[in-house]
């Protein structure tokens, strides 16, 4: 049976009826499309502007002025199938979540023996268990430009941008969710109600929506010091964006469970939550790059940083007989820990580049503070790996493609592993063309994410498929002056 809304300080589920916070933060945006088909590893790919927010230093590598201009289209197609086993004590409940109890006919009421409790409980609607939803979206990606200078023996290359820094696109949505959670398996089992206590179950869907992205303006540094084979950068972001948020309850019914029997009672209540978030933030990044003939080797530090987001909602209620309105108001923050990545590129021939990083995401000390003041650890941690490669058939053809981890920031519902974040491949290819002054790059990425919600008599098998594209145009203006 569906259940789990219990909070832990070390992580959470999906959950299937919580409310909408700082869902999305974490889907951080890659903003070249050369490192998105490229494994995501932001480093060795030559004179590519793009890498300003990933991996300031790897800006050295640029000889002249440039201007880039990018753009990405993602398409995702959402599904959840729930399945069920017979409950004991309760064998017809399985029949009625999974909405099969119409191929059960009525009782004969004249056998001898019925009794109210051979009646077959039906629903009162025709919401199924699963569901499914496409979602697509197109935005800009990046605006960026820079330029390198040489003073004496130090070549300084500064650049200033504005990039998607996350996409906060959200959709979750549970058709049979029950509270209390009975028959959850944490933190405790529910007891088994009796006839003189019998409990009370209220049967809803519940469905969230999130859209809209961050965006960030700000500036990088570069520092390269060609004799010792040594570069450094610095960025810093300032971040700002606003979402359109949706929250959704429709009651079914309510369920009364006996010790041996249960009963569902028709109920009208539906309630909306319509509203926005405005969040802010900012980010810097730091990163040191060794580098030689053949090889490279970054190390990437991004230190604490809090988001804020500030809200406002119209909750409507409406319960067949009146409507309530309510205006909710409110401010929480999500203090982020110091995150990071290390990578190595190696090129043993001119034509060949090998890339490998490997990311630290400890989100799991992430603190969230509600707009209560009240403070817990939502999030689940992560180390990703990332590995791409690139071959260079002419002097103007770039194919590349990469492999890179994604997770998310929860784990599945049940799951016997509690610090085991829900994540998935993502399988990466693209081109980049050179003509003169000229640059494109075109990426693709696949990604299927699955996992499983599991309670102690059902399954809820979650699967998002994503299909993206990002293309980005990067002109070289000019050359340094020797």
């Amino acid at each position: 049976m569906a259940g789990g809304l219990a909070l832990t300080l070390q992580g959470r589920a999906q959950g299937y009826g919580g409310p909408l916070e700082m869902q999305g933060l974490h889907q951080l945006s890659l903003q070249a499309a050369s490192v998105r088909a490229f494994g995501g590893v932001a480093l060795g790919l030559g004179d590519e502007v793009g890498l300003m927010f990933q991996n300031p230093a790897a800006l050295y590598t640029l000889d002249g002025l440039q201007l880039s201009l990018g753009a990405h289209q993602e398409n995702r197609r959402l599904r959840q199938v729930q399945e069920y086993a017979p409950v004991r004590y309760y064998p017809n409940l399985s029949l009625l979540l999974e909405g099969l109890t119409y191929k059960i006919p009525d009782p004969d009421t004249s056998l001898v023996g019925f009794s109210p409790r051979d009646t077959v409980q039906r629903p009162f609607d025709d919401i199924g268990p699963n569901w499914e939803r496409t979602r697509r979206y197109r935005r800009p990606l990046q605006g960026m430009i820079a330029v390198p200078l040489t003073f004496e023996r130090v070549r300084l290359v500064a650049g200033l941008g504005v990039v998607e820094y996350a996409n906060l696109d959200h959709y979750y949505q549970n058709n049979n969710v029950l509270n209390p959670p009975v028959l959850s398996q944490r933190p405790l089992p529910t007891p088994r109600p009796t006839d003189d206590n019998p409990l009370q179950v209220d049967w809803y869907q519940f469905a969230r929506a999130r859209s809209g992205a961050l965006r960030g303006i700000g500036g990088a540094l570069a520092l390269d010091f060609p004799k010792r084979g040594v570069a450094f950068g610095v960025s810093g972001l300032v971040v700002r964006g606003s979402t359109d948020d949706w929250e959704q309850e429709v009651a079914r019914g309510k369920l009364t469970f006996y010790s041996n029997a249960f009963r569902v009672d028709s109920v009208y209540r539906h309630v909306t939550r319509r509203g926005t978030s405005d969040f802010k933030g900012q980010e810097f990044t730091f990163s040191g790059l060794l580098y030689g003939r053949s090889v490279q080797v970054a190390v990437v530090l991004k230190p604490p940083v809090t988001f804020t987001r500030t809200f406002s909602q119209e909750v409507t209620t409406d319960t067949g007989d009146r409507q309530e309105v309510q205006t909710l108001r409110g401010e929480d923050r999500m203090r982020l820990p110091w995150r990071g990545w290390i990578g190595m590129v190696l090129q043993p021939r001119s034509d060949l580049r090998l890339g490998i990083a490997y990311e630290l995401r400890p989100y799991g000390s992430a603190r969230y503070t509600d707009a209560q003041g009240n403070t817990l650890r939502p999030w689940t941690s992560a180390n990703l790996l990332r590995v791409g490669v690139e071959v260079a058939p002419t002097a103007w053809l770039r194919l590349r493609g990469g492999l890179r981890g994604e997770s998310e920031v929860f784990v599945p519902e049940g799951a016997p592993i509690t610090d085991d974040a829900v994540s998935c491949e993502v399988y990466s290819a693209g081109i980049g063309i050179v003509q003169a002054r000229f640059r494109f790059d075109l990426a693709y990425e696949y990604a299927h994410l699955k996992y499983q919600d599991a309670w102690a008599s059902a399954l809820s098998r979650n699967s998002t498929v994503r299909h993206a594209l990002a293309a980005s145009l990067t002109v070289r203006l000019g050359k340094q002056t020797p």
